[in-house]
């Protein structure tokens, strides 16, 4: 039993992986090409001295003949695909060693020197199939020859032959047989095993380690239970949702967190592990959590803020927004600009009646307001890219207070500016042209029909950023529309398009400042910090 059980091992060694398929055989068909190519070019060039076919020229161009028609019928063969890659090798093996036997007989046998096309031939067989049958090739290969040496002795005499180079040839194809088949494919497996074996050389605590690396570096919470609910594996963002920096593992869930354990029961019990967020008490925050069943019993949880999921979803949704609000304000855009220009010109007509008049004054201020909203959200939509730089306070907001007086028919007194001298920031300077131009212009919207002062002042804060404060003596904001103020589309005034202070918000954004309104005793106070060099460059 023992040996019969090596001999099929040996064999299911030396025949896996090594079946011929088509692209072997158009490989070796390539091959038998090659060689007929290169027996042309020595029997014609030959001369009236041929180096082969010496003993029978004939035989030799028929069998060649014969040979180059069954290699043709080979390559159509394959393409075809039919029969099988397994039938065909077999058949080309076959042919193969009848046609050599042949060319060797016509070419003084094995004297002749195409006896080693015999070897080279074994050689190819013997990858494409098994120990057995490459020793089978190497019987047949063996007969041909012993059978073309006898036939020469009947035919030529005993002078024509040589048994010895004959005998040899039989036990070299024997051994080339066994060679390639057994002891080369043992060798090459298990180089290929040693490969493998380093290429996955890590150690199980190592793998272990590396996983635990990984858990820790994600963004999601990643908390690992055991079967009875103890914590085996918790990461830092884990932690610091679950609100316990602290606490040490393995311990039990319940007491790491209640509100987690509370929904992983909730979840058991209703079978369905995408439960609902619940809140932690202790730093209020919501918490989104994901139950995954292990193999081993035990849970992976995965924790995500909700608060942040809905800010994304939102700010999907306002960009969504967006674009459709483009798109409708190009839409809007020509025929406006129609209709301004048609009550424009009845405004120039002289027979315009006094009524009429007032009538045109209320549609051109509508159609003013409704272009202002048109260029809002094109601006919103179409915001380039940031070029921030080094500005210099005092000169930027100088140059600004000066255009802005001039173009709203503002005296110093109305329009204050205080600098720190030597004050410098980094930010786009048309961005914050753009940011205080909106913040004075919503001033003087908000409280026309009040006497009005409007304040920047421009300073550094306790931890070195340049901070510009703009403030008025209005009837300021209050605190409901604070909370709203920076919304799209929301606007506490009747002429406001709601998207003044978005805008502000998002070009602040885009610098890596900050926008606040701040609580105020009289007026309202907007406070914008740009960003220092080391927040622009990250």
């Amino acid at each position: 039993m023992s040996s019969q059980a090596d001999a099929i091992r040996l064999e299911n060694v030396t025949t896996s992986g090594h079946v011929a398929d088509w692209p072997a055989l158009r490989l070796f068909n390539q091959y038998r090409l090659l060689v007929l190519i290169a027996l042309t070019a020595v029997y014609y060039l030959a001369g009236d001295n041929p180096t082969v076919g010496g003993r029978n020229n004939t035989l030799f161009e028929i069998t060649h003949f014969a040979y180059f028609v069954a290699t043709f019928g080979f390559v159509f063969l394959i393409h075809r695909q039919q029969p099988s890659a397994q039938v065909q090798f077999f058949l080309q093996s076959y042919l193969d060693m009848l046609f050599v036997g042949l060319l060797v007989y016509a070419s003084e046998g094995v004297n002749g020197g195409l006896a080693p096309l015999m070897l080279m031939n074994l050689m190819l067989m013997t990858q494409m199939t098994g120990l057995r049958h490459a020793l089978l090739f190497a019987a047949i290969g063996s007969t041909v020859l012993l059978g073309e040496e006898l036939y020469a002795q009947l035919m030529h005499g005993e002078e024509a032959t040589n048994f010895e180079v004959t005998a040899l040839l039989g036990a070299l194809l024997f051994a080339i047989a066994w060679v390639m088949t057994v002891p080369l494919r043992h060798l090459t497996e298990r180089q290929l095993t040693q490969a493998t074996a380093s290429r996955v050389g890590l150690s199980v605590k190592q793998i272990s380690q590396l996983n635990e690396e990984i858990v820790r570096e994600l963004d999601s919470g990643v908390v690992v239970l055991d079967e009875a609910h103890h914590v085996q594996l918790i990461n830092d963002t884990a932690r610091s949702l679950l609100a316990c920096e602290f606490e040490r593992v393995p311990m039990p869930v319940k007491k790491l967190c209640p509100e987690l354990h509370a929904a992983l029961l909730h979840a058991e019990v209703s079978n369905q592990y995408t439960s609902q967020p619940f809140e932690i008490k202790s730093s209020g925050q919501t918490i989104l959590p994901y139950f995954i069943p292990l193999s081993n019993g035990g849970m992976l949880v995965k924790l995500d803020d909700h608060a942040h999921i809905r800010q994304q979803f939102q700010q999907l949704k306002l960009a969504s927004l967006g674009r459709l609000s483009a798109s409708i304000a190009h839409e809007i855009r020509n025929p406006l600009g129609a209709i301004s220009q048609a009550v424009q010109l009845i405004q120039e007509s002289p027979a315009v009646h006094p009524k009429d008049a007032e009538l045109l004054d209320i549609a051109s201020r509508h159609t003013q307001r409704i272009n202002r909203i048109v260029e809002d959200v094109l601006q919103l939509s179409n915001r380039r890219r940031v070029a921030s730089e080094k500005l210099q306070m005092n000169r930027l907001l100088d140059s600004f207070c000066k255009r802005f007086r001039k173009e709203n028919q503002l005296g110093p007194e109305e329009l204050v500016l205080r600098v720190t001298p030597g004050l410098d920031g980094f930010f786009d300077a048309s961005h914050l042209d753009q940011i205080l131009w909106n913040l004075c212009t919503n001033a003087r919207l908000h409280n026309d029909e009040s006497e009005l002062t409007i304040a920047i002042i421009a300073h550094r804060n306790e931890i070195n950023q340049c901070v510009i404060d703009v403030t008025d003596t209005g009837r300021g904001i209050s605190d409901i529309d604070r909370e709203r103020l920076f919304e799209p589309f929301y606007s506490s005034h009747d002429q406001g398009t709601g998207l003044g202070l978005y805008i502000i918000r998002e070009l602040c954004e885009l610098n890596n400042g900050q926008i606040e309104c701040l609580p105020s005793e009289m007026g309202a106070h907007f406070r914008l910090t740009l960003p220092t060099a080391g927040q622009m460059a990250a």
